[in-house]
């Protein structure tokens, strides 16, 4: 009978603390707008912070503490007239130890997009005269830059453009082939030349679309994440309605996310506009309505799937709204988005929620980040 209590209570402890749920541990704070946080493939000594206003700081995972000298600031060539403007977007080579090469995803001086290459001279330090201008997207607006920029499974690099505003794409830019506005864009970094365009992009070769394209018809993709062989998009939308895509590696190419025709799946003013293009149309797997509940919100931040070490957590996408504290994950299984818990409470700090989620980012051990704008990085801990 004691035998038998003795694994009842230890199986009992076993499932609490595998059940425990998840919290956020304060790693760094006093930034400036980060945006972002990244590292090399297989590093373990430094995470690079973006601050948006152009500085890339060095946390040191050892002594805990920010490094005085940044890795590369290029404040002088950016200027931030509207939020959403300024440095946005980092990757580094899947080589980096051998090539010592990065990416960078910056709005400049006259409010255009620049995805830009540097080489670094160390760990620590970047020499500014290194950058090339691989693209530069010309904007009329302000907004809508998104700013996302990674490797794929397949090695090549992916950039995803906002549709460069001003509001509802009134130029049917995210639909307009000739643009990066809007799009996913896929291009190979590996050769001797700035980029070369991968033979099997839907427009290699094409004289009516740029070669670049990989898919199009996106609002403002805040945030993407690879899952594998799957990548998960978090479109920010207009009036109504925020959303996620899941789409597996093969459905990206020439794939239609709608806008400006369709806010999530509703139809817009714009349904009847004459700049479609048939694609595959891609239909969200979740969706959230602008409100106040906890379910809602008004603009999304996208996350990532969950592979650190909290339990509660692994194989689940988290991701957040940037306007209401909400942070919340939920499994993605054969294209649906299930079982969505809101984690308000188990992040706050002192009673108070993580407000103005701009980012989250997954360190190369796979344990995730809570970027705030408010000046502080979160780790997810248990």
């Amino acid at each position: 009978m004691k035998r038998s209590l003795l694994v009842l209570t230890f199986s009992a402890i076993v499932t609490s603390l595998a059940l425990a749920a998840p919290s956020a541990t304060l790693v760094v704070e006093h930034l400036k707008n980060p945006v972002y946080l990244t590292a090399p493939e297989n590093s373990n000594d430094y995470l690079y912070i973006l601050e948006k206003e152009g500085v890339i700081k060095i946390y040191d995972r050892k002594s805990k503490e920010l490094l005085k000298t940044p890795f590369l600031d290029i404040k002088n060539k950016i200027k931030i007239k509207m939020n959403e403007q300024g440095l946005l977007g980092m990757a580094f080579s899947p080589s980096f130890s051998s090539d010592k090469r990065f990416y960078l995803y910056y709005t400049d001086n006259k409010g255009d997009t620049k995805v830009v290459r540097y080489t670094a001279n160390s760990k620590t330090k970047t020499d500014k005269s290194s950058e090339e201008v691989l693209l530069t997207q010309g904007q009329d607006f302000k907004n809508h830059n998104g700013g996302w920029v990674d490797f794929g499974p397949d090695g090549m690099l992916y950039i995803g453009f906002g549709d460069g505003g001003k509001a509802n794409d009134t130029k049917q830019r995210a639909q307009d082939l000739t643009t990066f506005l809007g799009k996913l864009l896929r291009i190979d970094v590996s050769g001797p030349k700035s980029y070369s365009i991968p033979k099997d992009n839907p427009f290699h070769g094409s004289t009516k679309a740029r070669p670049e394209i990989l898919s199009y018809g996106l609002r403002n993709p805040w945030r993407c994440a690879w899952n594998g062989q799957t990548l998960i998009i978090a479109d920010v939308g207009q009036n109504a309605w925020e959303e996620v895509n899941v789409v597996d590696y093969n459905d990206l190419f020439s794939a239609n996310f709608g806008w400006p025709q369709l806010e999530g799946t509703h139809k817009t003013k714009n349904s009847k506009a004459k700049k479609k293009n048939p694609g595959k149309r891609i239909k969200p797997v979740y969706e959230y309505k602008h409100d106040t509940k906890s379910t809602g919100g008004f603009s999304i931040t996208g996350g990532a799937v969950y592979n650190g070490s909290v339990k509660e957590l692994q194989g689940r996408y988290v991701f957040a709204d940037y306007v209401k504290p909400h942070i919340w994950s939920a499994q993605i299984t054969q294209g649906k988005l299930t079982d969505l818990k809101h984690h308000k409470a188990d992040f706050s700090q002192d009673g108070k929620e993580i407000k103005q989620v701009a980012s989250f980012a997954t360190d190369p051990q796979g344990e995730m980040y809570i970027i705030s704008h408010q000046g502080k990085i979160y780790q997810i801990t248990d």
